[in-house]
This record gives structure tokens, C-alpha cells and sequence, in this order.
């Protein structure tokens, strides 16, 4: 039996007119697909699933085991018909060219390897809790298809293991880079593929009354002064004091709108806020006499960046990586979660 599980009602209607072209051992499943799923996994033979290719490798992913029960799965999606699984039988390149001939859509078949392109893909997104910059789907479908890939990785993030066609390729279509730190792009006719991983924490210090816009103005030092990608920023950090500051706020919800909308259910950064007595016994490089007298801590923005940092880092290391800049009412500093 194959089985057939569309996610809306716009595939489901592209459901039901494939499975008149599969056959009469077709089946188009009711409702949730995640459910409906995982009932049917040992009574089939094979599975379509017409979704985002992150969607049906979450689904399946507890399913899949080496054993006789195992179906062959395809994935429909953006125009691609993908090979996710084998199956413990075979015929999942088959299957995926008899759906691509009907429906008219590009067949990616299988390399034969368990670690197929979107698996890869999704793997390193969620282990870096990174925000994605370019086409996964078709950097995926490429990966897949066995064309060269490059792959950079400057601050040497730990990584799955990865297929045979991405390495250090030059001239290949595609490049993938992981960096938290903006870059160069790629040369005429190539693609690229940022996956940015959220490794920063803002320390943000501010006299009272300060406005939203020196506030942002002094944020976007980072990314123009440092050439820090600002989707990398994980948190915002402060002292106590400044928790209810309206320009600190106002600037911090601008730049959620601009810069926060990262990966579909990701959380946008917020900010974290320590009192004095914590932060003064944060080892800073630039501590101040004054801004001691003023708040009882001589760093707020230094300090806020490496401690916050140090408490999401879970045991790994914290640099301090933009010692901190200021205007005239504003002070901010990063520290990075460095890589395990």
C-alpha cells in the first residue's frame, strides 16, 4: 500500500489526483498527518508526503528503523520530488519518478546514503539554533542530486557527519556558510546558503531618559563598526535598572522587527537584566569609576554581555567580542558563545 498524506487542503486536492494516476493500493490519509502517520507506518509499503521537506523529516524521523517494517518515503515539495528513505525494500527512486513523471515535478533521487541533504540540513539548523539566510530546500535538493557543495565553516562549529559531494569544492553552485559574522558573497552565479547560529549576547548600558533611536543608532554599530550578523544575537542583557527603560524597549522591539524574524517558530531575543551586586563581580576589560558611582557596578554592558552569555553557554566557553562601544548615553558590548 502506498499512502498518501497532504498537510492542507491545497495538497490534499493534489493528493487525491495522484493517487487516481498510482493505482487502486493507494490511500490518501485522514486527518493529521503526523498522526495518521504514524498508524499507518507498518502497513505500508511506501509513503508520499506533500510538505516542506523540514516538516516530513520531523515526521518520520521516530519512525525510521532497520528493520522489515520500514517504507520507502518521497517527500513533494517546491517543485521537487525528494527521496527521503529507501525503505528495507527498495523502490523509493522509483516511486519518486513515477510521482515527479505525473505530477511534472524534478525527481531527486537518493544517493544512497542514510544522511540525505534535508536530514543534514535540518540537523545543523536545530544543533546550532541557527536562522537560515537562502533556499534550504534547494540547497537540500542539490546536496541530494550529488552535485558539489562547499562548505565553510571559519569558527569550526561541530558538524553530523556530512555526505561525500560537500567539502572545500571550488567552483561548485552552491555554497554553505556558518558563521555568526557577516561575509563576502558568493561569486556571479553561485548560490548561497548562510546558516547564521544565534551565538551573541548584546550588553546594553543607557542613561536615563535616553531615546529609542540613539539606542539603535549605537546597536547597528555592531553589524557596520564589527560586521556582526545581528540574525546571530541571542539575547539582549542590562542592568536591573534599565528593565522598564522606554527607549532601551522601544529600540529593542525595533530591532525584533527588523532583525528577529529569523526561522519560523524561533523565539525572538529579549532582554535579560541583573542586578548590580551581580555584575560586579563580572571581570570586565574596560571597568569605569563612574558608571560604579552611578549604579553600584563599574561595567553594565560588558559585564551584562559576558555573564548573560556565560549562563546560556552551558559549560562552554564565553569570549568577549565587541569590548564596549558608546555614544554620548549609550553603551554596548557582545560576547559570543564560542563553539564546543
Amino acid at each position: 500500500m502506498i499512502g498518501l498524506f497532504a498537510i492542507d487542503a491545497e495538497q490534499r486536492k493534489l493528493a487525491v489526483e495522484l493517487s487516481a494516476m498510482l493505482g487502486r493500493d493507494t490511500v490518501v490519509a485522514d486527518g493529521a498527518v503526523h498522526q495518521a502517520v504514524h498508524r499507518m507506518w507498518t502497513k505500508m509499503g511506501a509513503a508520499v508526503l506533500l510538505m516542506p521537506t523540514g516538516a516530513a523529516v520531523r515526521t518520520i524521523a521516530p519512525m525510521l528503523v532497520q528493520d522489515e517494517s520500514s517504507p520507502a518515503v518521497v517527500c513533494v515539495t517546491e517543485g521537487f520530488v525528494v527521496v527521503l528513505a529507501g525503505g528495507s525494500s527498495g523502490g523509493a527512486n522509483a516511486l519518486a519518478d513515477r510521482v515527479a513523471e505525473v505530477l511534472g515535478l524534478t525527481m531527486v533521487q537518493s544517493s544512497g546514503s542514510d544522511n540525505t541533504g534535508d536530514t543534514v540540513l535540518e540537523q545543523l539548523v536545530d544543533r546550532l539554533d541557527a536562522t537560515v539566510d537562502g533556499d534550504l530546500a534547494e540547497c537540500a535538493a542539490a546536496m541530494l542530486d550529488g552535485e558539489p557543495i562547499r562548505l565553510l565553516n571559519p569558527m569550526g562549529f561541530e558538524l553530523p557527519p556530512m555526505p561525500d559531494n560537500v567539502g572545500q569544492t571550488n567552483g561548485a553552485r552552491w555554497t554553505i556558510v556558518i558563521d555568526d559574522r557577516l561575509g563576502q558573497p558568493v561569486p556571479d552565479g553561485g548560490e548561497m546558503l548562510r546558516i547564521v547560529p544565534r551565538t551573541l549576547v548584546v550588553g546594553l548600558g543607557a542613561s536615563k531618559g535616553v531615546s529609542g533611536d540613539e539606542v539603535t543608532s549605537v546597536l547597528s554599530m555592531l553589524e557596520w563598526d564589527f560586521g556582526l550578523d545581528l540574525r546571530a544575537v541571542r539575547a539582549f542583557a542590562s542592568i536591573d535598572l534599565k528593565a522598564r527603560e522606554e527607549g532601551v524597549l522601544q529600540a529593542l522591539e525595533d530591532w525584533n522587527f527588523w532583525h528577529g524574524q529569523g526561522s519560523v517558530g524561533e523565539d525572538p531575543p529579549t532582554l535579560l537584566t541583573y542586578p548590580a551586586e551581580t555584575l560586579s563581580t563580572v571581570d570586565v576589560p574596560n571597568p569605569s569609576p563612574v558608571v560604579e558611582r552611578e549604579t553600584g557596578t563599574a561595567s553594565v554592558a560588558e559585564a551584562a554581555a559576558l555573564f548573560a552569555a556565560g549562563e546560556m553557554a552551558e559549560g562552554r566557553a564565553v569570549e568577549l567580542v565587541v569590548p564596549k562601544a558608546k555614544s554620548e548615553n549609550v553603551t554596548v558590548a557582545a560576547a559570543r558563545i564560542k563553539p564546543q
